[in-house]
């Protein structure tokens, strides 16, 4: 029989051929991780079939193969899936399935599934035992206060991690597969009765939609099923940290797991999401709100900080104070390039130094940074390469980056100063305008899941005082506007 039509078919009810037909697809001739374990309860023969290193050896041993042969001389007949899960096996998560290609997926994700002899159906155990990281810090999202736990590659883990943070019975998680060849199981989790259906409905009927043959996690996911794909900025809020994902969903958003994947993705979501921080909610509210006044500064200096030097000083020199002129003028007399090209040059050395620090050894990775700000920096002053201004812009520059604290959001935001710093080598401060304006239409015209990106401020609606600023909590009685409760009450 083809795989194709082998994979579509169901079980009969004759073991020796259910055994032959699952050693053929999971090529047990070769596989060594295919384990067929043969049992007999009863005067009926069994067959467990699960894979090494996948499924727990112990668990198979205490409350399945035990199990079975403490029952052995009990009279369990006529025995089917059905009886043997609840008469025979101690496992408490088991299900039955007859078809073959789903059998196959939960066999090749741990479970483990016990064949009957003259049944037509299997009992699925969740036996999955695989060697898993342990909950720890997050790498990425420090806080100086708050949780400091953070999501791993495991979804059951993380999925349990959510519901501490979310001790509610209307927490739903929705299990999807997606991924027509090799699957990757996503959970959709949201509060019901507080998020909009249609936003759920919205991101189940895309999530499902995908056809593609693998999904690399939700790094995909979130490409697959975002509003504007050509989009520089990320429509989803990216986040390693379980604390913020059940903010999120106590909001109304809807969140993303996915084995393999240690963050979450939040939807919808809006601009100013993407400049909020944890520490923001364990904060007293002045400082959460100064907090996020330096990171939308920094966001501001990032984008348009090099952009604006390079204006001033190539067309609109009268702008500046005569003493700042002398000085720039001076630190560039023997200075070799344009600014244009000396901006480039710093540009591409302060993100190559960047990466290169990211993707090296942890033990070397220090020194790097001191080579390339110290060492590097110095010579390209010495040798008149470079102007030491610049070198100041640049840095505050690439400090007002690193304030954001999505990643995403200020790999897009570098791209951005890029448009920015062509736009005013090209026309000057009237550059720089025209590449705001272009982006501000830009950001008015992204949705995310349907939500505008600047939303509440534009288009302007009733909104929680927890937007732009962080007002005190007792004013924040009005629901997130996106959510169920939040449409309620602006109706």
């Amino acid at each position: 029989m083809p795989e194709r039509e082998a994979l579509r078919s169901e079980l009969s009810t004759d073991l020796n051929e259910n055994v032959n037909a699952l050693r053929a697809l999971l090529n047990a001739g070769v596989n060594a991780d295919a384990q067929f374990r043969p049992l007999r309860l009863s005067g009926i023969d069994l067959c467990v079939v699960y894979i090494e290193g996948m499924a727990d050896d112990k668990k198979l041993s205490d409350f399945v193969l035990r199990a079975c042969n403490e029952r052995a001389q009990v009279d369990v007949a006529p025995l089917d899936a059905q009886t043997l899960m609840r008469d025979v096996l101690e496992i408490a998560q088991c299900e039955a399935e007859s078809r073959v290609e789903a059998i196959l997926e939960k066999v090749a994700t741990g479970m483990s599934a016990v064949l009957v002899d003259g049944c037509g159906e299997a009992a699925l155990l969740e036996t999955r035992g695989y060697p898993a990281r342990q909950v720890n810090r997050t790498t990425n999202e420090s806080v100086v206060i708050g949780a400091q736990e953070g999501f791993v590659e495991s979804l059951r883990t993380n999925m349990t991690l959510l519901r501490r943070y979310v001790p509610s019975y209307r927490l739903v998680t929705e299990c999807i597969s997606v991924g027509t060849s090799v699957p990757c199981h996503v959970a959709l989790c949201y509060l019901a009765g507080i998020a909009d259906g249609a936003i759920v409905d919205a991101v189940r009927r895309r999530v499902k939609a995908i056809d593609a043959k693998t999904v690399q996690g939700l790094g995909a996911v979130q490409q697959l099923i975002e509003d504007s794909p050509w989009a520089l900025l990320p429509q989803m809020l990216q986040t390693e940290r379980p604390d913020r994902a059940a903010s999120c969903v106590m909001d109304g958003q809807v969140v993303l797991l996915a084995d393999n994947s240690p963050y979450a993705l939040a939807a919808p979501i809006t601009l100013f999401h993407q400049l909020h921080a944890s520490d923001d909610s364990f904060a007293r509210w002045q400082y959460g709100t100064f907090l996020r006044l330096i990171r939308i500064s920094g966001m501001l200096i990032s984008v348009f900080l090099p952009g604006l030097y390079i204006a001033l000083t190539d067309y609109h020199m009268h702008l500046l104070p005569l003493s700042l002129l002398g000085s720039i003028a001076e630190a560039r007399a023997n200075v070799p390039f344009p600014i244009l090209a000396e901006i480039l040059i710093m540009e591409f050395s302060f993100y190559l130094i960047n990466e290169a620090g990211t993707r090296m050894p942890q033990q070397i990775g220090s020194a790097l940074g001191i080579v390339g700000a110290l060492i590097l920096g110095q010579a390209a002053v010495s040798a008149s390469i470079i102007s030491p201004i610049l070198i100041i812009i640049v840095a505050i520059t690439g400090l007002g980056n690193y304030a954001i604290p999505d990643y995403g959001f200020g790999i897009g935001l570098v791209i951005c100063r890029l448009f920015v710093i062509a736009c005013g080598a090209a026309l000057g401060l009237y550059g720089v305008c025209l590449a705001a304006f272009v982006m501000l239409v830009s950001l008015c015209g992204m949705k995310s899941l349907g939500i505008p990106y600047l939303a509440p401020i534009a288009p302007m609606r009733a909104h929680n005082p927890d937007i732009l600023l962080r007002l005190p909590v007792w004013m924040q009685k009005r629901p997130m506007f996106f959510s169920a409760k939040g449409k309620r009450a602006v109706r």
